[in-house]
């Protein structure tokens, strides 16, 4: 039946910011027609470019909802990227990170067409996940939340139940009994909902483990401040602030660029001493 996630889309959004000095670019007369002649040069450099990021992307398997992200980034003809922003965050920390992981370890690119003069390039790049494992659950889940919000709760059970049916156990549909406890408690179904309670634990806590050690033999191999960052992610998801702030250690340790990471590391020592 497959993974729970679905089919990663990686959707480059044609703006093609294309920079010359800023006198050159203020002698074109016809902007319009040369981005269109710019982006027939480019067609095949960025399905390459597209490609090289896909291949090197490695989005964060804990998330409940689908992720979101959109990054701007600047290259030089040589293929360097020589800027980076977060232009839409995702709203979790480590999709951003792994986002902008996937540009370090994609570049640097192809130089750019002999037939270009453009000195750079800027491009908005969308890094989009879904979480769901069918089209069917994807539609049973958005029924189940809708016809919960509105109420109807006898509804939202028989959509979840289908959206349980399409994942036949898979330890990565623990969310899913978590959404089915809250509706059964909503009927009146106490035992029901605690059963399910239980069921969403046991299979996180399956599922948590291995992450951690799937995410621990990553980090071991590439010795990477991202991979050991992932690593303390994946076990302060399991409450092991312990060995999270080791990880978390050891990326800082790899990196100067690493604010983020001393505010993580922060933020799980307060977590650890609740």
């Amino acid at each position: 039946m497959g993974v729970l996630k679905g089919k990663i889309v990686l959707l480059f959004i044609i703006s093609l910011l294309l920079y010359l000095p800023v006198q050159a670019e203020n002698l074109d007369a016809n902007p319009t027609s040369s981005r269109v002649s710019v982006q027939n040069d480019f067609s095949e450099y960025m399905n390459t470019l597209q490609g090289q990021i896909q291949k090197n992307w490695n989005p964060p398997d804990f998330l409940e909802k689908d992720g979101h992200a959109t990054i701007m980034f600047s290259i030089n003809r040589c293929g360097d990227i020589i800027s980076t922003q977060i232009v839409e965050s995702s709203g979790d920390a480590v999709f951003d990170e792994s986002a902008m992981e996937a540009l370090r370890k994609a570049s640097p690119f192809n130089h750019f067409p002999a037939n270009t003069s453009k000195g750079s390039l800027t491009i908005k790049y969308s890094f989009d996940t879904s979480i769901v494992k069918t089209d069917n659950m994807q539609e049973y889940v958005k029924n189940a939340d809708r016809y919960y919000n509105i109420n109807n709760h006898q509804t939202a059970l028989n959509y979840i139940n289908r959206a349980i049916e399409e994942v036949e156990g898979d330890s990565r549909s623990y969310f899913l009994y978590g959404k089915r406890s809250k509706i059964k408690r909503a009927l009146g179904d106490v035992d029901g909902a605690n059963a399910d309670l239980d069921e969403s634990k046991r299979l996180k806590a399956k599922y948590d483990q291995k992450r951690i050690n799937a995410s621990k033999l990553i980090a071991e191999m590439e010795q990477s401040p991202y991979s050991y960052f992932y690593l303390a992610h994946s076990y302060e998801i399991a409450g092991d602030y312990e060995h999270a702030i080791e990880a978390i250690d050891k990326a800082i340790a790899l990196t100067e660029l690493n604010n983020q990471y001393k505010r993580y590391r922060q933020e799980l020592t307060q977590k650890s001493s609740l």
